[in-house]
């Protein structure tokens, strides 16, 4: 075996212990933040409490990220009206190509697409991949996160009831 390989299996171990960011921790109080959304207008966590709050993480050059594109359409569309706000962070390079994806898939929801703003919340929720999801209860904490399809949907209609 050559000396990458015995390193690659030192550190799996490591990365798969996942050792917890402060946005992960189920009850706990995510990362605060303040950005302007592509409508102008400034978005700050804190002031959504009250509401459930579904942060994603995407880019339109990752697959699976488009393929969960139809299921947040569905989130959206069912819980829009009922104390639920879809935050959606934008780690494009391309911001022209993500503000066009978006406006095409009829995406009616919180953007960021801001290239310092976006590194700054993935920096402050530890984002490691994409799609990354934080599911948000109506006190500010953290409820869930990295759920997708049905499992993200249930979890936020539990929330909203």
């Amino acid at each position: 075996m050559n000396n990458r390989a015995l390193l690659l299996l030192a550190f799996v171990p490591l990365l798969a212990a996942g050792l917890p960011c402060p946005a992960q921790g189920v009850g706990s109080a995510p990362p605060d933040f303040t950005v302007t959304d592509i409508a102008g207008a400034q978005v700050t966590l804190s002031a959504l409490k009250g509401s459930v709050v579904l942060l994603d993480f995407w880019a339109t050059w990752c697959p699976p990220c488009r393929v969960e594109v139809p299921n947040l359409l569905g989130i959206h569309r069912s819980f829009k009206d009922r104390k639920f706000v879809l935050i959606s962070v934008s780690l494009d390079r391309d911001l022209d190509a993500a503000r066009r994806f978006v406006r095409e898939k009829g995406m009616d929801w919180v953007h960021v697409i801001d290239r310092q703003a976006a590194r700054a919340l993935a920096e402050k929720y530890a984002i490691e991949y994409i799609p990354s999801t934080f599911v948000i209860d109506r006190q500010g904490r953290l409820a869930a996160s990295q759920l997708r399809g049905d499992e993200l949907k249930d979890r936020i209609a539990e929330l909203l009831r």
